[in-house]
């Protein structure tokens, strides 16, 4: 246990209980102390071992108040820290636990004094061996909410609970229409209930397209995917999961099998994983057990039967409960029980057919009901002889469901199965209204499908969505061929929504209203089946195009940019490349294609292929908002394949354009780029200048905040490289809170890009190169969970270089092979950005394991490669690093080859204005005149260049130096 600084214990804890087998509960957060962990319901909570001391002082006495001087000595025990990184911690802790700044639900600041954990805690006491699973107190899921309870399911639900403890995948099978859904939902539910593991429900009904169940699984479970390998990126991210794990892939039947192989790559991803379907016929898929789903049952035919004993039997209690639903005032006697039974047993005790004829009480009594599905149903088996027994008994109940209802109402719900899902009114208005049938009356027949539960609605929102049920939306489809109408409403469905998605391109980077875009966005499914729709063999090839343009924003907006990449590729396979008319079109789709493939695919032929294409089209046609993107999208390029002054040379062209067409934001996001390349090649004076002015200029509220989308954020881009600057330059404090700022802002717009290029930039090396280990260490665990959920392919290397490197300063020898292998992978990925920067941290890592020749071989290529590629910044760490390793070899180093190394990089740093990389090579050289006796000469070289540093004496640099200097106060004593 810790004690305040006065040697006594806090008052909070004041019983017998040993708080190492304690853990503290408040709001929906569990902290376990004694493991350095702190959970968000079943999700651990990414922050620093120094926040979580923090957190553990102000829970354990909650209520009280604790002053700076007592955190700081609690999380800083051994060392003397400023009041600075103090608040940087805390505001890192706030941003934890989802507190804004005016928001101190948990942290009250007291003003001047400190701080107070206000909100209410509870104490729990953990088992010895507890298990971080066991420590997760919610499940994770997106199971929505059930609109109907599954009647007379009990046993089948308790049935197919039991066989998925251990069964890996299971499939429910049966009929249309028997309630395969309900019984899904409320397993889903029961499992949600138990907190045994994260459920994922993925509705694959909606989907017209077998290429995009897994789009539609990674939709579910919230991973925005930017890899073009979405089952890789989905068996990566459920092996990262800590607990069990139930995917339900509900309506597998017209997507059977992708499904199958879905089902299979998932549940051997990882042996948590647990796959629970719904189909009306077996996915044939490996390990799949089959769940025969048998219909409700209904009592035998008696004239005795009365109320009480039929409704015990699920069929009749599922009919009288629809029938009063429909009919608010039906009361089942005695009489009639016999005749709802025998309808129940006309019906097959089929879910829906029951359901469906039960809301037609309103218009007749049990006995015409009974008369009306005896005549349809002869009348049907007449031309059906060979449909299944359910399935007939269904589809007659449909027919009946359709004959009774009026000649508008027909039309209505035959054109409302164009919509694959989910639809607003004001949609289905537009599609299936003409000039026979005005919207009114289309408005009119929607509001009575609804009433006689042809057609569901879902009020639980601000707009009423519709939706037909799978079933009926079948039905509905075969009417419309019927009627020869399905192409007429296919081109109707599809020009419907090119204008919904021309206007969110209208409005790329400033929405009118963001819940207005959100709203369009939601039409997803029904932008894929008019794209599905157009370039079939009967569709319309130049709408699909037109469409795709269209909806380019849409997909960025959803970070689905592998679906925006793939469906941009098909659009130019299919445009007209001859067509001059088509060149505006061309264009949109090769910058679309240009910046969508670069972080999904890398560095490939591809990228540049595209930009090229696009920025000679935007030229012909005197575009010089493309010729912007195209550029830009080349000059991101460039710089990410180490090409500085390559991209150096072009951005000079995107200036010009950008300054003479008066584009402020153009300008805004060159100045970060060139920044960029000139942080790279050394020009840190230059670079910071353009950094500060990308910050300090004002954008008008009109004007789009970036070029595209595609990229990241301008200002959380800016700050994440001034402040790698700033660290540079001898400012450790300003540029932990820049780093600091830009990633509270990342992560609070969610916008996966931003956030992995604040951690790869900045926060993780930052915290390296201040010796905060910890720090790098939660930014580290953050960034790989990052690019694991998006499938970040860009990232991805220099996320285990950044490992490796971690592994390294904290003196594990696995991070030689880690490092090794990702600096093999960036050459194969063509990622030649900081390079010299992971390369001189093997080969330092190589010297402190003792292997000295690697490490001589190892700075010597990365020297090379610096000098060839103008990846100057990292050269005077390099030319030290080179020094060390030599000086390893020859400790009094006779022929002066280390110190003349050592002067080099400080000349070099100088010129650079890298204050932090000159005190690292003065305190090298002054320790070499150290050992060699000239303890006067050794202070005089390293005492100027620390007395320019006015701040981060705390961190690792700064206080070795300190140090040093102090040991040759001592020594000339």
């Amino acid at each position: 246990m810790h004690t305040s600084p006065s040697g006594g214990t806090p008052g909070a804890v004041t019983d017998s209980i040993d708080t190492a087998a304690m853990a503290y509960l408040f709001g929906s957060f569990r902290l376990v102390p004694s493991r350095q962990i702190l959970l968000d319901g079943d999700a651990r909570v990414a922050v620093g071992s120094r926040a979580l001391d923090l957190l553990t002082a102000l829970v354990e006495r909650r209520g009280q108040l604790i002053t700076k001087q007592e955190l700081m000595a609690r999380a800083w025990p051994q060392t003397v820290v400023e009041e600075s990184n103090l608040k940087v911690h805390i505001a890192a802790l706030r941003k934890a636990l989802g507190e804004g700044p005016q928001d101190q639900r948990f942290v009250a600041t007291v003003v001047g004094r400190g701080y107070q954990f206000v909100a209410p805690v509870e104490r729990e006491v953990l088992s010895a061996n507890a298990s971080l699973a066991e420590m997760a107190a919610h499940a994770s899921h997106n199971v929505p909410v059930a609109l109907v309870r599954p009647i007379g399911r009990t046993e089948t639900i308790h049935d197919l609970i039991e066989r998925l403890s251990r069964i890996r995948l299971l499939t429910i099978a049966g009929p249309g229409g028997i309630g395969k859904t309900t019984v899904a939902l409320a397993v889903a539910h029961a499992m949600v209930a138990s907190q045994e593991c994260d459920v994922w429900f993925v509705n694959l009904s909606r989907l017209s397209d077998a290429g995009f169940v897994p789009h539609a699984v990674a939709n579910a479970i919230g991973l925005a995917v930017h890899s073009n390998d979405i089952p890789s990126a989905l068996a990566n991210y459920f092996r990262l999961r800590n607990r069990r794990q139930l995917v339900v892939l509900d309506s597998c039947e017209h997507v059977i099998e992708a499904a199958a192989v879905m089902a299979e790559h998932m549940t051997s991803a990882a042996p948590q994983m647990h796959v629970l379907a719904t189909s009306r016929e077996p996915l044939r898929a490996a390990g799949e057990h089959i769940y025969r789903l048998e219909p409700l049952d209904s009592p035998a035919n008696s004239a005795s039967l009365t109320v009480n004993e039929a409704l015990r039997y699920p069929a009749v209690e599922l009919f009288l409960e629809r029938a009063v639903a429909a009919c608010g005032d039906f009361v089942l006697s005695d009489e009639d029980a016999p005749v709802v039974a025998l309808i129940c047993r006309r019906l097959d005790g089929i879910a829906l057919a029951i359901e469906l004829a039960a809301t037609r009480l309103n218009a007749f009594g049990v006995r015409e009901l009974l008369d009306l599905l005896d005549d349809r149903f002869f009348t049907l088996a007449q031309g059906r002889r060979t449909a299944p027994a359910r399935q007939k008994t269904l589809l007659a109940t449909l027919d009946w469901s359709h004959q009774l209802l009026p000649d508008i109402e027909r039309v209505v719900l035959r054109r409302l199965g164009i919509f694959p899902g989910a639809f607003a009114l004001g949609a289905a208005a537009a599609v299936v209204a003409d000039e026979n049938l005005p919207q009114a009356s289309v408005i009119d027949a929607i509001a009575s499908l609804v009433a006689k539960s042809m057609l569901s609605a879902d009020v639980g929102s601000d707009t009423v969505s519709y939706r037909l049920l799978d079933t009926t939306r079948a039905y509905a489809r075969r009417k419309l061929a019927d009627a020869n109408e399905s192409d007429m409403l296919a081109r109707r469905h599809a020009e419907h929504f090119r204008g919904v998605y021309a206007q969110i391109e209208a409005y790329w980077n400033t929405p009118p209203d963001t819940r207005w875009l959100d709203e369009h966005i939601a039409a997803i499914d029904d932008l894929r089946a008019a794209l599905n729709w157009a370039f079939s063999a009967g569709g319309d090839e130049s709408l699909g195009v037109a469409l795709t343009v269209s909806a380019i924003p849409a997909w960025v907006r959803l970070s689905s940019l592998e679906e925006c990449r793939s469906r941009v590729e098909h659009a130019l396979a299919r445009i007209d490349a001859g067509t001059p008319a088509l060149d505006n079109q061309r264009m949109k789709l090769n910058a679309a294609l240009a910046a969508s493939a670069m972080y999904t695919r890398g560095m490939v032929s591809q990228v540049d292929a595209a930009w090229t294409t696009a920025l000679a089209l935007s030229e012909k046609l005197g575009d010089k908002e493309y010729q912007l993107r195209s550029l830009f999208a080349a000059c991101c390029g460039l710089v990410y394949a180490g090409k500085l002054h390559a991209a150096d040379e072009l951005l000079k062209k995107f200036r010009l354009i950008a300054n003479t067409s008066d584009n402020t934001v153009a300008i805004s996001d060159c100045n970060r780029l060139t920044a960029f390349a000139w942080h790279h090649i050394g020009k840190q004076d230059e670079a910071r200048q353009h950094l500060e002015d990308v910050l300090d200029g004002q954008i008008t509220r009109r004007q789009r905040f970036q070029l595209s989308h595609n990229h990241l954020d301008v200002c959380d881009g800016a700050r994440t490289l001034l402040s790698s600057i700033l660290w540079l330059q001898g400012f450790p404090e300003r540029a932990l809170r820049m780093a600091l700022k830009a990633r509270n802002d990342a992560q609070a717009s969610g916008h996966a890009l931003t956030v992995g290029y604040v951690l790869v930039f900045a926060s993780i090396p930052i915290g390296l190169f201040t010796g905060d280990i910890d720090a790098a260490e939660e930014a580290l665990i953050a960034l790989q969970d990052n690019v694991a959920t998006h499938g970040l392919v860009l990232f991805d290397a220099m996320t285990r270089c950044l490992k490796g490197a971690l592994l390294l300063e904290q003196s594990n020898p696995l991070g030689l092979s880690v490092l090794s292998d990702a600096l093999t992978q960036l050459e194969r990925e063509h990622i030649g950005l900081r390079y010299p920067m992971y390369a001189g941290m093997y080969a330092r890592g190589l010297l402190r394991f003792g292997q000295h020749a690697e490490a001589k071989a190892t700075i010597e290529t990365t020297l090379a490669w610096s000098n060839a590629h103008d990846e100057l910044w990292y050269l005077p760490e390099l030319i030290r690093t080179k020094g060390e390793i030599l000086n390893m070899a020859d400790l009094p180093d006779s022929e002066g080859v280390s110190e003349a190394l050592y002067m080099q990089a400080i000349e070099l740093a100088r010129r650079q204005a890298a204050l932090s990389f000159e005190l690292r090579a003065a305190t090298s050289l002054a320790r070499l005149k150290h050992r060699q006796g000239k303890a006067t000469q050794a202070r005089s070289l390293l005492l100027p260049v620390y007395e320019r540093f006015t701040e981060g004496f705390a961190t690792s640099d700064v206080k070795e130096a300190r140090a040093l200097l102090d040991s040759f106060s001592m020594a000339s004593l």
